[in-house]
């Protein structure tokens, strides 16, 4: 083999690498790995120079940055822009709920926006949210009807990205007052791991997890079976 041949054969090795680094840059659940403690790890959603360039940037860049007068402008004279999506599956619902502009989501959500709908690697806009603490908008999602056992590629669940951050109380508390809690902190992910393991190696409040063990649950729904109101409300029906 000549030295040519082995100088494209490094370089196509080099090229396959630099892809497999930069696909894994734009994976939010893996994109940590590339950030120092210097650096700003806001690299969840794709960055554009001039969002003014066409509609789609634009509305998308409104929805993150709350501009609400823009949005709605851009959503009267194309109200097909409520489901735009970036280069990642990112759409308005989700730049909103990342960056906790809830009269964005309300507002998105009253014009007929998907809560549901995917990104690429299978995010919701509440892995959005969850990914980043922000509790208020992912109590209206979860109001619209958010599912939050929905799974990633990676199998993540909302609580799974909720869990691994260290701020992540209010967060979980939100999760946690679902009936379904119990079943979605057992989730495994593709990793093996449950939300509960993720919150024991990475935050302070894997003890909150006590609050959605299957006993607690069984006390908290006979609380509610007991309730008069609850109990003269199912007679009625």
């Amino acid at each position: 083999m000549s030295d040519s041949e082995d100088e494209n054969k490094e370089m196509k090795s080099f090229a396959e690498v630099h892809d497999e680094i930069k696909q894994c840059k734009r994976n939010p659940e893996t994109s940590g790995m590339f950030v120092s403690g210097w650096d700003d790890a806001d690299q969840d959603v794709e960055e554009v120079k001039d969002p003014k360039a066409n509609p789609i940037d634009y509305v998308l860049w409104a929805a993150e940055h709350g501009e609400m007068c823009v949005l709605k402008e851009l959503l009267k004279k194309q109200p097909g822009l409520v489901h735009a999506q970036d280069a990642d599956g990112y759409t308005p619902l989700h730049r909103a709920a990342y960056s906790n502009h809830t009269d964005v989501i309300s507002y998105l959500l009253s014009i007929g926006a998907n809560v549901n709908t995917k990104t690429q690697l299978g995010w919701t806009a509440l892995h959005s949210a969850s990914n980043w603490n922000n509790y208020m908008a992912a109590a209206r999602l979860l109001a619209a009807g958010a599912d939050p056992g929905a799974l990633s590629d990676g199998g993540q669940t909302p609580m799974h990205l909720a869990a691994k951050i260290s701020n992540c109380k209010s967060m979980l508390l939100i999760l946690f007052l679902r009936d379904d809690a119990v079943e979605i902190a057992h989730k495994i992910n593709s990793a093996k791991e449950t939300p509960l393991q993720l919150a024991l190696r990475h935050g302070l409040y894997a003890s909150l997890f006590e609050m959605v063990t299957p006993a607690v649950s069984y006390i908290k729904s006979i609380a509610f079976t007991s309730n008069p109101y609850y109990r003269q409300k199912s007679v009625c029906k």
